[in-house]
């Protein structure tokens, strides 16, 4: 599979042989996998092949630079339906190429097979010094500074917005760039956030290079309260966001949200899909690339959650399974 791929100088045996082989720079491997699948991680019309080869590496590498960990190499393996044209494969792998070689990162070898509905799981390595310990979710202490490594969040949310009240339509031309078509929609950002969530762009590089000085660090895939419960409970501490620096956030979606009735608030609090870094820095040790968005309290009688202005947050984020 994937026989054109240029591959990193660590890359021993690419694809072709029966497994690769990969020289790592340590010992330490850090390993995750992902899938997205048709109809239920992406619909057809509103995307291309080639962003969803971009998101299906970006949602790997980000848990690997969650863990303050460089990434190394992919595997991906494709199942599709008998009759999938070969430029589809074709897109995906260029998608998926490009994300992992801007992050450092070279795609291996995988596997492809016949299925339903079109498939893709993706398994990401990455590698940790010997000095680096990991990155992980339950180092968070009060007193913390809660910090995100994005300029904004909501983009993802408000593109998914615009795919299930079908305000969105997309083509791929014969180059394999997208063509975006909008119904009925007068806000000049609806494509930028279309094409946000279809192929997210996150700083992936700051979970590998100053996210490593983070006491708690994680991405950001089912939205900030969920995923900051999430880390709240793995720290046994209260993750507090403050209104007022999450509310530019909300201001840059106001327009789109009253053209389809939604609240953006929402979107920026429980919209998954980003692969931002969430991370909990030390006070005054929040460093260039994250903001910061709120503090780090001692659990409430409740025990671990996220509030907002110290208020309960309703709502429960994007849901795997829902």
């Amino acid at each position: 599979m994937l026989p054109h791929l240029q591959l990193g100088a660590e890359i021993e045996v690419g694809p072709g042989d029966d497994a690769a082989v990969v020289r790592l720079p340590s010992p330490r491997l850090v390993v995750t996998t992902d899938t997205l699948v048709e109809g239920h991680d992406f619909l057809g019309h509103a995307t291309t092949a080639r962003w969803i080869g971009r998101k299906a590496a970006v949602q790997n590498l980000a848990d690997v630079a969650a863990m303050g960990a460089a990434p190394l190499a992919l595997v991906v393996a494709i199942s599709a339906p008998a009759d999938t044209p070969a430029a589809v494969f074709e897109e995906l792998t260029i998608g998926l190429t490009a994300r992992a070689e801007a992050d450092g990162a070279s795609i291996v070898g995988g596997d492809l097979g016949r299925a339903g509905q079109l498939t893709i799981t993706v398994t990401a390595m990455g590698s940790l010094p010997l000095d680096q310990e990991p990155v992980r979710r339950s180092g968070a202490l009060p007193g913390d500074v809660v910090a995100i490594g994005a300029p904004r969040l909501g983009r993802s949310a408000a593109g998914l917005a615009l795919v299930l009240g079908e305000r969105a339509l997309v083509r791929a031309g014969e180059d394999g760039r997208p063509t975006i078509m909008l119904r009925s929609i007068q806000d000049s950002s609806a494509a930028d956030l279309l094409r946000w969530h279809d192929a997210p762009d996150p700083d992936l590089s700051l979970g590998w290079t100053v996210g490593r000085s983070a006491r708690a660090m994680m991405d950001l895939s089912d939205g900030l309260v969920r995923d900051g419960r999430r880390l709240a409970a793995a720290s046994h501490v209260t993750l507090d966001l403050d209104r007022a620096a999450l509310a530019p956030d909300v201001e840059q979606l106001t327009g789109l949200a009253a053209e389809l009735g939604a609240d953006p608030w929402s979107w920026v609090l429980h919209g998954g899909e980003e692969h931002a870094m969430l991370a909990c820095f030390a006070p005054g040790a929040v460093p260039d690339g994250f903001r910061p968005v709120g503090q780090v309290l001692a659990p409430t009688a409740h025990g671990p959650e996220v509030l907002l202005d110290g208020a309960p947050i309703e709502g429960a984020g994007f849901d795997h399974f829902g």
